[in-house]
C-alpha cells in the first residue's frame, strides 16, 4: 500500500477553488419588502393588534383599584361596562374581541346597537365614557395609536331632577320598622342613610375605626376613591357605639379597628351558616325588604340620599352645605335639587292666594255643585238605559 505524499496533499489544498456561479431565478425582481420574522423570538408583526382585551381589561381594572384608588364598585361598573362591548363584538363576529376592533365603526356599531335596544341616554353616556377611558390608557401604553371615541359624538348630559324623592316622615318609618323587628344592625344602617344620606357602598365599606367620638365618621371611603369626614347627631354616635360594644364584638372576633361595622349572615345546607361583610348589594336588598314592609315597594337606597339633600335644602336654603354633606365635586350636581318644589316660584304666584280663596269660599253653600252634576253619569256601558 503506498502512501499519500503529503507535499503533494498539501499542493493539492493550496490550490484555488472556482467561485461558485448562483444563478439569478429573476429577469426583473419583484417590488416585495423584506418580510419581518416570524420566529418565536423575532418580534411577530401585529402582536398587540391581535392581543385578546379580556386580558387588557382586566389591567385596566387592577390599574383603576389599585393606581388611580377607585373603589371597587366603580371598578365592578367599568369592567362591566366594557365586558358590554366584548360581548357585542363576539355576538357580531362570532370571535374573541382584540385591540383591532377598536376601531370607530364598530363603536359606533355598539352605540347604534344600545340605541335600538332602547337605553337610556345616561346608560349609553356612561358606557362610551368608560370605553374612552380604557382606549386612553391603551394609548398611553402604545397599544393604540389614537383613541377612537375621542371623535364621535357623545350623548347629552341632561340634568334632570330625580323620579322620586321620600318625605322624611317615610324615612323615619324605615328606621321605626327595624327597630320593631329588633334588628340592631339594620337600624344603625338606616340611622347613618337617614342623617348622611351616604351612598350604600360608602355605608357598606365602614369600619370600627371610622367612628370618632360623638362627632360623626372620619376618613369614610367615597366615590371617586377619595376619603370624607361626614358628621351625624350625637344621639346616632352614642347608638353606633352601643351597636360595636353589644352586638357586633361578641359575633365577630376578634375585634380590630379594621373590622367591618355590618355583617351578613345566611345559612347553607352544606356548610351551615355562613357570616361575609356585608356590600352595597345587600344594603339594596336591606332597604327593598323593609320598602315593601312599610308599603313602599319602590323604594331604593339612592332615594333616602335625595330625600336627605331635599331635607336639607328646605331647612337651611343654602346649596352650598347640601353639596358639602353630599360630597359633590361639582355644584352643578347639586343644583337637581332647586328644581323640584322651587321657592321663587311658589313666591311669584303668591300674588293668586286671595283670589283663590275668595273664588272658593262659597263654594261649599252651593246646593248643587259641578262636582255633584256628574254624580249620575254612567260609568259603564251596561249603566245606559
Amino acid at each position: 500500500m503506498i502512501d499519500a505524499d503529503p507535499i503533494a496533499g498539501n499542493a493539492r489544498s493550496d490550490a484555488p477553488v472556482a467561485p461558485e456561479i448562483r444563478l439569478d431565478a429573476w429577469l426583473v425582481p419583484p417590488h416585495t419588502a423584506q418580510r419581518r420574522s416570524r420566529s418565536c423570538g423575532g418580534d411577530r408583526k401585529g402582536t398587540v393588534m391581535t392581543r385578546p382585551l379580556a386580558e387588557l381589561v382586566e389591567q385596566f381594572c387592577q390599574y383603576q383599584l389599585k393606581q388611580r384608588g377607585r373603589t371597587e364598585g366603580g371598578v365592578q361598573t367599568a369592567r362591566w361596562s366594557l365586558e358590554q362591548f366584548l360581548l357585542f363584538v363576539r355576538d357580531r363576529s362570532g370571535k374573541i374581541a382584540r385591540v383591532l376592533d377598536l376601531n370607530r365603526a364598530t363603536i359606533q356599531e355598539w352605540m347604534d346597537d344600545m340605541a335600538a335596544r332602547d337605553l337610556s341616554v345616561s346608560s349609553m353616556r356612561t358606557r362610551q365614557s368608560t370605553l374612552s377611558s380604557f382606549c386612553t390608557w391603551l394609548v398611553k401604553r402604545e397599544a393604540l395609536q389614537a383613541n377612537p371615541v375621542a371623535g364621535m359624538d357623545r350623548p347629552p348630559h341632561r340634568i334632570e331632577a330625580p323620579k322620586q324623592i321620600p318625605t322624611p316622615s317615610l324615612m323615619d318609618a324605615l328606621i321605626e320598622e327595624a327597630r320593631k323587628r329588633q334588628r340592631p344592625r339594620d337600624v344603625a344602617i338606616f340611622l347613618i342613610m337617614r342623617f348622611t344620606g351616604m351612598r350604600r357602598a360608602s355605608v357598606a365599606t365602614l369600619q370600627a375605626r371610622h367612628l370618632d367620638g360623638l362627632w360623626g365618621l372620619r376618613r369614610v371611603r367615597v366615590k371617586g376613591g377619595r376619603t370624607r369626614d361626614i358628621p351625624l347627631p350625637e344621639s346616632v354616635m352614642r347608638y353606633l357605639h352601643s351597636y360595636v360594644e353589644q352586638w357586633l364584638a361578641p359575633s365577630v372576633q376578634p375585634l380590630t379597628p379594621e373590622t367591618p361595622l355590618f355583617w351578613s349572615v345566611w345559612g347553607r345546607r352544606a356548610i351551615g351558616l355562613h357570616r361575609a361583610p356585608m356590600t352595597g348589594k345587600n344594603i339594596w336588598r336591606l332597604c327593598k325588604l323593609y320598602g315593601r314592609l312599610i308599603g313602599y315597594p319602590m323604594l331604593k337606597p339612592h332615594d333616602i340620599r335625595h330625600g336627605v339633600a331635599m331635607e336639607v335644602l328646605e331647612q337651611r336654603h343654602d346649596l352650598e352645605q347640601v353639596r358639602a354633606l353630599l360630597g359633590h365635586q361639582r355644584i352643578d350636581t347639586t343644583q337637581i335639587y332647586t328644581m323640584i318644589r322651587p321657592a321663587q316660584l311658589k313666591q311669584a304666584v303668591s300674588f293668586y292666594e286671595e283670589p283663590a280663596r275668595r273664588m272658593l269660599e262659597n263654594v261649599g253653600s252651593v246646593r248643587k255643585s259641578m262636582f255633584e252634576e256628574h254624580l249620575n253619569v254612567p260609568r259603564t256601558r251596561s249603566e245606559f238605559p
